[in-house]
């Protein structure tokens, strides 16, 4: 295979990436961005040509677009003007400074907007490299797989933890949950595992329901699942991952990921019904979806009821930051506070949380709404709802019942990221991004596969 060394390079970094804390801290999350632009920069060699996609127009001016409200954001603009375009932004400088400056960008603290912007520029460059390598099919699996293959591991080393009762970071031996009752994996925080697990457990029911080769006819289920088991062991092997990712999901006690993964298998099973159209067929996949949920939950009912019973609302972090976003977004309506700034803004309006500082806001959508005001937001939103709909399209025009049943994978883990994104901020951790851009990659590479696309 032409692509050997950057899929093993690639592969390498899908396996590392949660390993520590999904790449977040001052040392961590500077070299996991290093690394990715350094393949993405060696995979620049790999393109030969531009690999069109549907609608690959308008995604390509959305992105100019929102790059160009991030360097709006950073321009320093006359006092003046800065009070037309931001006026809390000008109202706070005049708090904080004796005297005001003669110059100073919508963004409330400049350099990490810039920090923002670098690395959302990473990830484009990272993604469009990756879109325009002229994979295999053979090629594409291989990615969706170890994206699998990693999952599986956080799940086993995050049950591992739990059956020990080990409540320290392997090999940091820092302590992340002192009740040691919910899984972390390598991440540190169940709500950002249950996220990572979210949106590869669809994946991993794709390749199981592909291996069982569920869209071919002349069998019926029972066979098909009995000859797979004969011919390819990995058949049994995915279906364990698949309880496997939903009881890791469940023993997080992530109440957003438990509500998230329950309506992943409405999605998809909705998805498979529409698409194997024998009543027979879609009784027994009522049954079998049923059957996962019911094992997953089985095992970790009793610590997932309790923290949901645990759960005082008015002292929950979202609960109480969720009124306060929305306050700031009235005061940066239009431009925001800056991507990147969330805790400094935060911090103008002195909530006490116990002395905590408040980095996020607990939901990527208000964050985004807060830092990019209107149009920051709409932008960054716009671009990836015509991408993920650009996938959607391609997926429903072919027929070959590979790309069938992964694009129904695919669907599935984008939708659950967005849901959960309502509840949490794992967007923002660098594992779960790498994850998503290449949930979103193998979306693109397999509905354009061996077809073209043009607007």
């Amino acid at each position: 295979m032409r692509n050997r060394s950057i899929l093993t390079f690639l592969k390498i970094i899908i396996l590392l990436s949660p390993i520590p804390f999904g790449c977040v801290g001052s040392i961590f999350a500077p070299l996991f961005y290093m690394i990715i632009l350094l393949f993405s920069l060696i995979a620049l060699r790999r393109v030969e040509d531009r690999s069109p996609f549907l609608y690959e127009k308008k995604v390509r001016l959305l992105f100019y677009a929102f790059v160009g409200f991030l360097v709006l954001q950073l321009i320093p603009l006359p006092f003046f003007l800065l009070k037309i375009l931001s006026p809390t932004t000008a109202h706070s400088l005049g708090q904080f400074k004796e005297q005001v400056p003669g110059f100073h960008p919508i963004s409330m603290v400049p350099f990490e907007t810039l920090v923002f912007t670098c690395k959302f520029l990473v990830f484009a460059l990272f993604f469009r490299v990756l879109i325009d390598i002229k994979f295999e099919k053979k090629e594409i699996f291989s990615i969706g797989k170890t994206l699998v293959f990693a999952a599986a591991l956080q799940s086993i080393f995050g049950l591992l933890k739990y059956l020990q009762g080990n409540r320290f970071f392997f090999l940091f031996f820092y302590e992340i949950d002192k009740t040691g009752k919910f899984l972390t994996g390598t991440f540190g925080n169940p709500g950002h595992f249950a996220f990572y697990l979210e949106m590869i457990l669809p994946l991993a029911l794709a390749f199981f329901f592909f291996k069982l080769r569920f869209f071919e006819g002349g069998k019926s289920l029972r066979a098909k699942f009995l000859s797979a088991l004969e011919e390819n062991k990995s058949t049994a092997a995915y279906f364990l991952i698949t309880i496997l990712l939903g009881c890791g999901i469940i023993l997080s006690g992530s109440r957003a990921g438990i509500m998230t993964m329950i309506f992943s298998f409405m999605i998809f099973g909705q998805f498979s019904f529409y698409l194997k159209r024998s009543r027979a067929v879609r009784k027994k996949l009522k049954l079998f979806f049923i059957i996962i949920a019911a094992a997953a939950i089985f095992l970790g009912v009793q610590n997932t009821v309790d923290k949901f019973l645990s759960t005082k609302i008015e002292n929950s972090g979202r609960f109480l930051r969720w009124p306060t976003t929305f306050d700031m977004v009235r005061d940066f309506p239009l431009f925001g506070s800056g991507f990147g700034t969330y805790r400094y803004a935060y911090f103008l309006y002195d909530i006490d949380e116990g002395g905590k500082w408040s980095t996020h806001a607990h939901s990527d959508y208000l964050e985004a709404a807060a830092e990019g005001g209107i149009i920051g937001s709409l932008l960054l939103l716009s671009l990836l709802a015509v991408l993920v709909y650009s996938i959607v399209k391609m997926w429903m025009s072919r027929k070959h019942p590979e790309v069938k049943i992964m694009g129904i994978g695919i669907i599935t883990g984008i939708f659950a990221a967005a849901l959960h994104s309502i509840f949490d901020f794992s967007l923002h951790i660098p594992a779960n991004a790498l994850a998503f851009t290449l949930i979103l990659v193998i979306g693109i590479k397999l509905t354009t596969y061996k077809r073209e696309f043009n607007e």
